[in-house]
C-alpha cells in the first residue's frame, strides 16, 4: 500500500468515527432501571391504561358483563387491543391492558399524547405475559395457557417527538411468563417543553416452544413524573 493510498484510508477512518460520535452525541440515551415494587403513581401528564379502547376481539370475564360494561365512554388513550376488562385482576393487579399481537408481523398497541412542560421527567410502567395468569374459566376455553418459556413477548414503549415527528425506542424487552414487570425509564430533559405520544406496543418473539400465539402482553399502567 502507498503512501498515498494509505492516507485516504486513515482521512476515511477517522471522517467515520466523526461522523458516528457526533450522531451518537445528538442521540439521547434512555436509562432503563428494573423496579423491585409498582411505584406511587402520580397521574402526571399522563392518564394509565386502565381500561381498554377497542370492542374488537373483547372476551369478558364475568358472568353477566358485557364489554359495554367495561368500556369508558370517553378515553384519553388510543390504540387497539385483543381484550379488556377491569373486574377481575391479572397476577394481583386490576385494569389491565391486554396487546396481544395480531400476527407474526404486526403488534397491538395503546398510544396518548401530551404536553411536556420544562423540567426533567421519568417514565414508569408495568407490563407482564400474563398467559398463565388468567380465571379458570377462561384458561379452560382455551385463551392463555402457555407456560414457561412458552409465553413470552416483545414489548416496546416509543416515544414520539411530535414536534420532530422523530419516534425514539426507549424500552424493548421480551416479557417472560409468570410475573409483572416493573421498570423507569430516564427521559432527560429532551422532551421538556414539548408535545410528544407515548405508545406501548407488542410484538410477536418465538423465542419459546416455536408458538408466536401465547404472546398475551399485558400493560398494568404507565405514568410521566417529574424529579
Amino acid at each position: 500500500m502507498n503512501k498515498q493510498l494509505l492516507l485516504v484510508v486513515i482521512v476515511l477512518f477517522f471522517l467515520i468515527v466523526a461522523i458516528t460520535t457526533f450522531f451518537s452525541i445528538q442521540r439521547p440515551h434512555f436509562t432503563v432501571t428494573s423496579l423491585s415494587s409498582k411505584p406511587t403513581l402520580l397521574g402526571t401528564y399522563i392518564r394509565n391504561p386502565d381500561i381498554i379502547h377497542s370492542y374488537e376481539g373483547f372476551l369478558s370475564l364475568s358472568q353477566g358483563i358485557s364489554p359495554n360494561d367495561l368500556l369508558p365512554i370517553s378515553s384519553d388513550w388510543n390504540g387497539t387491543a385483543f381484550v379488556g376488562f377491569s373486574v377481575t385482576p391479572l397476577g394481583g393487579r386490576n385494569g389491565i391492558a391486554i396487546i396481544h399481537p395480531v400476527d407474526t408481523k404486526k403488534g397491538r398497541f395503546i398510544e396518548q399524547e401530551t404536553y411536556l412542560p420544562s423540567g426533567k421527567y421519568k417514565l414508569v410502567f408495568g407490563i407482564a405475559d400474563v398467559a398463565d395468569m388468567f380465571p379458570p374459566e377462561v384458561l379452560q376455553s382455551g385463551i392463555g395457557g402457555f407456560g414457561g418459556d412458552c409465553a413470552d413477548v416483545g414489548i416496546k414503549v416509543i416515544v414520539t417527538d411530535l414536534e420532530k415527528g422523530k419516534d425514539y425506542i426507549v424500552f424493548d424487552k421480551i416479557i417472560r411468563n409468570g410475573r409483572w414487570y416493573d421498570y423507569s425509564v430516564e427521559l432527560s430533559s429532551y422532551f421538556s417543553n414539548k408535545r410528544i405520544k407515548v405508545r406501548a406496543e407488542s410484538y410477536a418473539a418465538d423465542k419459546g416452544c416455536g408458538l408466536w400465539n401465547g404472546e398475551w402482553a399485558a400493560v398494568d399502567y404507565i405514568d410521566i413524573q417529574p424529579y
